[in-house]
């Protein structure tokens, strides 16, 4: 059951309508089922302009390894330039594995 932490440092102007894309987007790109994602999405209050504009950790015992992992940042990296306007260096994507004792995988 992955758990994904999105942080984002830009305006989305309906924050309803962009968390149930995210969520489809999220369960398209880890190959599970929508009921068995967990989303948690964090807006920049202020909406002080960084140059980071968002930042992603994917939490799951079962993470996949780093080819797939490639190829769901790409699904990601997808949705954040085509939704949101954010080129990929302005954001990071990290899968965690807390089976691993704190090891990144």
């Amino acid at each position: 059951m992955p758990h994904l932490l999105l942080l984002l440092n830009i305006p989305v102007s309906d924050d309803r309508a962009f968390a149930r894309q995210f969520h489809k987007v999220s369960a398209k790109a880890l190959g599970k089922p929508e009921a068995a994602i967990t989303i948690n999405i964090t807006y920049n209050g202020t909406h002080a302009k960084g140059f980071l504009a968002f930042g992603l950790t994917v939490v799951g015992l079962d993470n996949p390894d780093s080819q797939v992992q490639e190829e769901c940042k790409a699904i990601f990296f997808k949705f954040f330039t085509e939704e949101l306007g954010i080129p990929e260096d302005r954001g990071f994507i990290h899968f965690h594995n807390p089976a691993y004792l704190g090891s990144a995988t």
